[in-house]
């Protein structure tokens, strides 16, 4: 992986290791992780440590895990993942419910997104669905816009994006 560790006032944001196993095991399970992003089938300790080693050896998907800057407590994730149905990579979020609505998740996407930007001329979209309140309004104040609705694994997805040059 070998991406750098960004840093704000509040939290950090590092790549996943097999050391977030079990804060990965917690996450996948939440109600709004379920509903929103999927059911994993994650369900025992030995489940999630697969599931990480599959992540971190996946070269289009990279999941970075955000702490309090200083607690080390794992609040969430962000990740960039390169879907085959998309020419560049999709930023992700989603956070324990204990920490949603703190700021966390905007905090910590924005970082990644100037990360990216500082290293790629290119755009990056995201894919929510359209119940998705909370993601929608994150996506917006991250500065990506609406694009288009499109279709995928029998569902309507909205697709956002954001430009460099609207960075």
């Amino acid at each position: 992986m070998g991406f750098k560790i960004l840093r704000s006032q509040r939290l950090y944001v590092k790549d996943l290791s097999l050391k977030d196993a079990p804060f990965l095991l917690e996450l996948l399970n939440t109600p709004g992780f379920m509903e929103f992003i999927g059911d994993r089938g994650v369900r025992s300790w030995e489940e999630a440590n697969a599931f990480c080693t599959k992540l971190r050896d996946n070269p289009a998907i990279h999941y970075r895990v955000v702490f309090l800057q200083f607690s080390d407590i794992p609040l969430g994730i962000i990740s960039l993942v390169q879907r085959d149905y998309l020419p560049q990579p999709d930023i992700g979020f989603a956070f324990l419910p204990t920490y949603s609505g703190m700021g966390y998740a905007y905090e910590a996407a924005s970082m990644v997104l100037d990360d990216y930007f500082a290293n790629h001329k290119a755009p990056i979209f995201a894919t929510t669905l359209e119940h998705n309140v909370r993601s929608i309004k994150l996506l917006l104040r991250l500065g990506l816009s609406f694009e288009r609705c499109i279709e995928r694994d029998q569902q309507q997805i909205h697709l956002y994006k954001k430009d460099l040059w609207n960075h």
